[in-house]
């Protein structure tokens, strides 16, 4: 019977070396990085900053997604930095309120209307090469 007893003390400190875990399904924040188009940013670094925080609420690399995933704890505003390793990259700023829930995040003005910046570009540039063609031909 002793021996029972000292066995089953001693098996209680082999819980003290498993790994638990905890599957839940909650309401996250997806930040989703590109280049424009096909091109990816997956397995690269962020960093993710709670509102006045100076030390990073969570570190990592983005996903085969290009993902960042993280679920707020506080409101406020939360800022998530990326960056690849030939220095590209992006900083926001997320606003999250009280209940957890994103406020109004919208995308600056250059990044709403990039497309059509680069097409208007695109379409000076080749009239303008057209027109110095044709000038240098007279």
């Amino acid at each position: 019977m002793r021996k029972f007893i000292i066995v089953t003390l001693l098996s209680c400190f082999s819980f003290a070396h498993d790994l638990h875990h905890k599957v839940e399904q909650n309401q996250a924040t997806v930040v989703t990085f590109s280049f424009g188009g096909d091109a990816d940013f997956s397995y690269q670094q962020y960093e993710v900053y709670a509102p006045n925080a100076k030390l990073p609420f969570a570190v990592g690399r983005t996903d085969s997604n290009s993902r960042v995933i993280f679920i707020p704890n506080q409101s406020g505003v939360w800022h998530v930095k990326a960056v690849s390793e030939d220095g590209h990259g992006a900083s926001i700023d997320i606003e999250v309120d009280e209940h957890m829930q994103l406020q109004g995040y919208s995308q600056s003005f250059y990044e709403r209307f990039q497309k059509i910046f680069v097409g208007v570009a695109l379409i000076f540039a080749l009239f303008a090469l057209l027109h110095f063609i044709n000038r240098r031909k007279k």
